[in-house]
């Protein structure tokens, strides 16, 4: 093979879409400009996919958008295309053998604030291009800004990116690279398992293409349920966006959502918009907030945001622990939470936070294992928001003047799944449960029991702890160590610990 006179890389990371994306509508500009060709690459890298934090579902997902992707370059109304290539080696190794075979001039991404893997990751790749004089062109992801020592400034530079023009790249100016087969086949590592690649329709389906379908679909008709539904488990799955994971995974921007949401309210026109939501506004300028303050302290990944709690000593319960993972606590909404959780990579918001408080205020478990648990099922898995919403729902992000909400999983069955149709339909030992018992069913009589084929003890767990008591545990700690933080500043509103 004749060695090119240099060649430009776009590194997908968490951005796997073509439109809005800067870093690929800056290379092919570059390469117009330039007469360098671009490759596009993604890595499955061993050290991430080996991390506590991923599963099969994550890369089954990202392989779906990829899929995607590629598709959509083949249409392309171009002389010829190529794909996204895709590797299974750590990115370093691929870069070099890139840079061996080519010689690479600049290298174009996102910025990520990922876990501490990606991070270490993305020191060894600046060493890299320092050292062979590569330039590595990073773009601000989301809003998202990277040094920020405060939030100062934060809401601001929101509110400012989503109402900026959209990065499109014109694709029909890029020059691609097309890789050797024979040399592609020997540098891109192992091929990918065969169970990435078998769809799933428990599952959302990942790619591009869909997340805009979601979109449309949510703009044009189910947004109108969407404050009703959200705290609902059975009702959410309908009525909620179902965009979080094109969002984790950057199949959508969040300006793409911004800016779809305000032609949906004010379309251009001029007909009739759907009736604006502040919560859902709400809930996407969160999604950046608590991104960012994962960029500022990740620590959080693996410490107590407040050092204080460091002294707040746990229950280790593997017993326990094993119930709440499994979805055998004998409290039928927590249960059903996490069975369909298994099974779906999705439980709404509300439903997530029980899981946490059950786990960390009723079980008195540490948040570590059962955090690394929750990522592993979470299609939507983002560092950020999963990092930090753990600790706030686990009580320990808070200053004096948040609540540690803790849930009562019997309220929260009650309010939430009052037929108890969700419980039902993932745990179906209840099936037969007349309603008045659906949310305790342990207060059944011994003939009802039988009646409905639902034996406690037998069929269905007798409840594994007595929530009152441990309620009034968790408040009793948690006070003692909320006195040593009522000096802390917090960005977060609230006053005082509750039941939920």
């Amino acid at each position: 093979m004749n060695k090119p006179s240099g060649i430009n890389v776009l590194w997908f990371k968490r951005d796997l879409r073509l439109r809005d994306h800067e870093p690929l509508k800056a290379a092919i500009e570059a390469g117009q400009q330039s007469g360098r060709p671009l490759l596009l690459l993604y890595c499955f890298e061993p050290s991430v996919m080996a991390d506590p934090n991923y599963a099969m579902r994550h890369w089954r997902f990202v392989y779906e958008s990829l899929t995607d992707l590629n598709g959509q370059l083949m249409d392309l109304p171009i002389t010829y295309t190529a794909p996204v290539y895709l590797f299974q080696r750590e990115v370093i190794d691929v870069l070099t053998a890139l840079h061996r075979q080519f010689t690479i001039h600049t290298l174009y991404s996102h910025q990520e604030t990922g876990l501490r893997i990606t991070y270490d990751r993305d020191k060894i790749v600046a060493r890299f291009c320092q050292q062979h004089r590569l330039d590595w062109r990073e773009y601000e992801s989301n809003a998202v800004r990277r040094g920020l020592k405060t939030g100062v400034g934060v809401q601001a530079n929101w509110d400012r990116t989503m109402q900026q023009c959209q990065q499109q790249p014109d694709l029909t100016r890029w020059q691609p690279v097309r890789l050797l087969a024979n040399w592609y086949e020997v540098e891109r590592g192992p091929a990918l398992p065969d169970d990435w690649q078998q769809t799933d329709p428990q599952f959302q389906p990942g790619g591009e293409r869909n997340a805009h379908r979601y979109m449309t679909s949510f703009f044009a008709q189910r947004i109108a349920q969407y404050e009703n539904s959200i705290s609902k488990p059975l009702e959410s799955r309908r009525g909620g966006s179902r965009l979080s994971p094109y969002l984790a995974w950057g199949c959508l921007s969040a300006r793409q959502v911004y800016q779809a949401y305000q032609q949906a309210v004010r379309p251009p026109n001029g007909s009739n918009g759907i009736r604006p939501s502040a919560l859902f506004i709400s809930r996407l300028r969160a999604q950046s907030y608590f991104i960012q303050l994962f960029e500022r302290d990740e620590r959080i990944e693996f410490e107590n945001k407040h050092s204080a709690f460091d002294a707040l000593e746990k229950q280790v319960n593997p017993a326990h622990f094993l119930a709440w993972q499994t979805g055998q606590t004998g409290y039928p909404l927590i249960d059903a939470c996490m069975r369909c959780l298994i099974a779906t990579g999705y439980v709404n918001f509300r439903m997530r936070a029980l899981l946490i408080s059950f786990l960390t205020h009723h079980l008195f478990q540490h948040w570590q294992e059962g955090g690394w648990h929750l990522a592993r099922q979470y299609t939507d898995f983002e560092p950020g928001i999963h990092y930090a919403q753990l600790q706030l729902q686990a009580g320990i992000l808070a200053s004096d003047r948040q609540p540690v909400r803790i849930y009562n999983p019997v309220k929260q069955s009650q309010e939430h799944d009052p037929e108890g149709q969700f419980i039902r339909q993932w745990v179906p030992e209840l099936v037969a449960c007349p309603t008045r018992y659906i949310h305790q069913p342990w207060t059944m009589p011994a003939l009802e029991q039988q009646t409905a084929g639902c034996r406690i003890g037998q069929e269905y767990p007798a409840p594994i702890i007595d929530t009152k008591q441990t309620y009034q545990f968790a408040q009793e700690q948690f006070y003692k160590f909320r006195n040593q933080i009522t000096s802390s500043r917090s960005d977060l509103p609230g006053d005082h610990l509750v039941e939920r």
